[in-house]
């Protein structure tokens, strides 16, 4: 952790949590992928540059892993905005971190906090927007998400189709996904207490009994998975507003 204690009691703007901390195993390279360069920028220099730069987000938590050598590096690490912290084992495990770290410093319960992707440096202004705006309308958990248009097939083990499965009403859920601070630490407490493992916060919430919204995006927000996905990302960062 590189900063001190804050007095947080006062926050009356939307906070959040990029988790940082995991290496990318399927990227293949020996450099965590959001260290990785887009138009010669780090990606989680584009992606912390969408919040910080916006007069809605008054604080943003970067969860990195203890041993990063990489974070440092950052154009953006000495915003006043930003605060670092050490993740933990697995995404749960460092948005659980920030949320203690945000508790432990007086984060007001009702303040609105979003979890984003590190590597999805895509969002634009538009759909971060429209999340906000359903959130403070409907004054429930929601996210931003994408309508699938792809028929959908279970395979097992050995890659055999065992069932086809309707695409209707069904959507990519995508990040960020937002709910009241109060609301999102006890899901994730829930899920951790319970030892469940999940891969977004939405399925948390639920889990929690919370009714939680999609907000459906205007513009491509992928995820960088592995390699190639530097390609696309280079063509859509540039359109992106």
């Amino acid at each position: 952790m590189i900063n001190e204690d804050l007095e947080l009691s006062k926050i009356e703007k939307n906070i959040v949590i990029i988790p940082a901390a995991g290496f990318g195993k399927r990227f293949g390279s020996d450099i965590p992928k959001q260290y990785h360069k887009v138009n010669g920028t780090m990606i989680l220099d584009i992606t912390l540059d969408i919040f910080l730069r916006s007069a809605l987000f008054e604080k943003i938590v970067l969860i990195v892993s203890p041993n990063d050598c990489f974070y440092k590096e950052l154009n953006n690490i000495v915003n006043e905005k930003l605060i670092v912290i050490d993740g933990g084992q697995e995404r749960q495990h460092s948005v659980n971190n920030g949320l203690r770290y945000l508790f432990d410093n007086g984060l007001p319960d009702s303040t609105p906090v979003l979890v984003h992707d590190a590597v999805r440096p895509c969002l634009s202004d538009f759909d971060l927007k429209l999340l906000l705006e359903e959130f403070e309308s409907s004054k429930q958990p929601c996210f931003l998400a994408e309508k699938i248009s792809d028929s959908l097939k279970k395979i097992d083990l050995d890659n055999n189709v065992i069932e086809s499965i309707s695409r209707d009403n069904m959507v990519h859920a995508l990040t960020p996904q937002m709910a009241k601070f109060i609301d999102l630490k006890h899901a994730i407490s829930n899920i951790i207490k319970n030892d469940i493992h999940v891969t977004d916060e939405v399925t948390a919430l639920i889990d929690y009994d919370l009714p939680v919204k999609a907000v459906m995006a205007h513009h491509p927000n992928p995820k960088i998975t592995i390699e190639k996905d530097l390609a696309l990302a280079e063509k859509l960062i540039s359109k992106v507003k």
